[in-house]
């Protein structure tokens, strides 16, 4: 299929205006780089401006306001917009996942001197100090990672809401807080958990993949209006990220894309820094190492399908969590409305048909 995608004639269009695509450089914005670097957008006929944008809160307001016309984005922003949250609306719709997994769970140095090993001992440690806030950091209110902070903490008997503080650091502090003390731990994305491993400044508890199998992180969302206005130009961006993403989940083609990511224009760390997580063996810090395989996915396993259970696990987190005040009705039909999987059924299948004939 994917040579297909790469060489198919019927696919071609002559290019229309350029279209703009943020990301924040985080390395699993790979797709969208790949398919830039590789040329996948060019040969669909679509011709692609990617912008690097500071974090998700620019991404949000952009896309808000039109002056992005897609964003990678965190899974929850295509409901943040869509619904509303925060009195920001404008109706979104993801047909394509690009990455699952992608985050981790570091502790300070401090605690590890403390005795703690794992989230029980983290308990411990906590109980035993009732005097001292203990701190600990998603990135965005509406992230995975602060969904999976939370459910980490939890899931060791420790209340988010009243055993310790939880608070919000964009990606690029996390490590430098942990470092001076204004944090405990943080749940991040790559490259920045490995940063501070690496750095030596905190340690890996746990990659979320290993209490989050294959948990919804990352998604292609653009607004209904965009879609709306050219759908086949939709499809041609689809189509050139499906091919981006097979091209990223392949082991034989991951040293190559660390380098890739690693340039100023889309991430910008040093390419031992993605390694880690793309490449591994995964640096848990203290001596330790585990196997990358399952850090990062962007393909196999039905990874890029937009099905109803991965919106449920972001609603089901926000529920949880009790980040919407109001009870929200998650309907089949209003999570279709913004979860596309028709669409991607369909450029699936014709894609397929086409290559059957």
């Amino acid at each position: 299929m994917s040579n297909l995608l790469q060489s198919n004639p019927v696919y071609r269009r002559a290019p229309a205006r350029s279209v703009k695509l943020g990301f924040v450089p985080m390395t699993d914005c790979a797709p969208l780089v790949v398919a830039k670097e590789l040329g996948y957008f060019e040969e669909q006929g679509v011709d692609v401006e990617l912008s690097r944008e500071p974090g998700w809160a620019t991404i949000r307001e952009k896309v808000y306001h039109g002056e992005l016309d897609a964003a990678q984005a965190p899974g929850s922003m295509v409901f943040e917009l869509s619904w509303g949250y925060g009195g920001m609306y404008r109706q979104c719709i993801t047909a394509f996942v690009t990455a699952l997994n992608g985050n981790a769970i570091t502790l300070s140095n401090e605690l590890w001197e403390l005795g703690v090993r794992d989230g029980y001992t983290l308990r411990n440690v906590i109980k035993k100090n009732p005097s001292r806030r203990f701190t600990f950091a998603g990135v965005l209110k509406y992230s995975s990672q602060n969904y999976l902070m939370r459910h980490w903490l939890m899931s060791h008997d420790i209340d988010p809401d009243h055993d310790v503080d939880m608070v919000i650091v964009a990606p690029p502090q996390v490590h430098d807080c942990l470092k001076h003390g204004y944090l405990d731990g943080y749940c991040v994305a790559e490259p920045w958990s490995s940063i501070g491993l690496l750095q030596g400044i905190g340690w890996c508890a746990a990659l979320t993949s290993d209490f989050s199998p294959m948990h919804l992180e990352k998604v292609f969302m653009v607004t209904q209006d965009f879609h709306d206005e050219d759908p086949e130009r939709h499809y041609a961006l689809l189509r050139a990220l499906e091919q981006a993403s097979r091209y990223c989940d392949d082991p034989e083609n991951r040293v190559d894309l660390c380098e890739m990511l690693s340039k100023d224009q889309y991430v910008g760390v040093l390419p031992k820094v993605i390694h880690n997580a793309l490449v591994g063996p995964f640096v848990m810090g203290n001596g330790r190492e585990v196997s990358a395989g399952n850090a990062i996915v962007f393909h196999r396993d039905e990874a890029n399908r937009p099905t109803e259970k991965k919106a449920r696990w972001v609603l089901d987190e926000i529920g949880l969590h009790q980040l919407q005040p109001a009870a929200t009705e998650f309907s089949i039909e209003g999570i279709s409305k913004c979860f596309r999987e028709d669409i991607y059924e369909d450029v699936i299948s014709k894609t397929a048909l086409t290559y059957c004939n």
